[in-house]
């Protein structure tokens, strides 16, 4: 197999290209647009999905009317978010559940740094068998603590998650300003309170 030259011109970056070198046939572009009875759909099938959950389709739109459509969108994400944020705090079940959670990763936190410490001796050459057990058995509650996070997190946590989601996503827009409006006043209670006490 031969090398290229690195000294010729056309294989040193910045030089300009010239030729008749035809770009691969995969990144061609259609020279016009498509005919009113042709369907254009996206080429990723993850986002032909989201296109289909929000029903809209913004083809025959101009770049200022797209990115206005997505501004909206994101605008409205942004809300619901913010509103599932608020109405999940304010959920006992969800907050024990999420102290059970982070409690799972210190767990896995104290196993990796305890496995650390003890690696650190057994090369330090300050050893005996047992340390290098028990270096195995920290290694073990890490990842023990480490992967029952994500599993309790997938079955008891994202479900109630899931569940509020779909409750803000049914809402009015005037009741999720109401909710907002609440996110809002208690954020501004928490200020004062934090400069009271400041």
């Amino acid at each position: 197999m031969s090398q290229r030259s690195p000294m010729n011109k056309r294989n040193q970056p910045g030089a300009e290209r010239k030729g008749m070198a035809r770009k691969s046939a995969s990144s061609a572009k259609p020279v016009r647009e498509a005919a009113g009875s042709v369907r254009v759909v996206p080429a990723s099938s993850k986002e032909r999905r989201k296109q289909l959950e929000r029903g809209e389709n913004l083809n025959g739109l101009s770049k200022e009317e797209k990115r206005a459509r997505r501004a909206e969108r994101r605008e409205l994400e942004d809300r619901i978010e913010t509103c599932v944020n608020y109405l999940l705090k304010e959920q006992p079940l969800y907050q024990s559940r999420r102290k059970m959670y982070w409690g799972l990763l210190v767990v896995a936190g104290v196993g990796f740094v305890g496995a650390l410490i003890t690696l650190g001796v057994v090369n330090a050459g300050l050893t005996a068998v047992p340390i290098e057990v028990l270096s195995l058995v920290f290694v073990g509650v890490a990842y023990a603590g480490l992967i029952g996070a994500l599993i309790y997190d997938f079955v008891r946590i994202r479900p109630i998650r899931n569940e509020v989601r779909a409750t803000v996503e049914g809402m009015s827009d005037n009741r999720m300003a109401a909710v907002l409006e609440r996110a809002a006043e208690d954020a501004a209670k928490k200020r004062e309170a934090k400069k009271k006490r400041g």
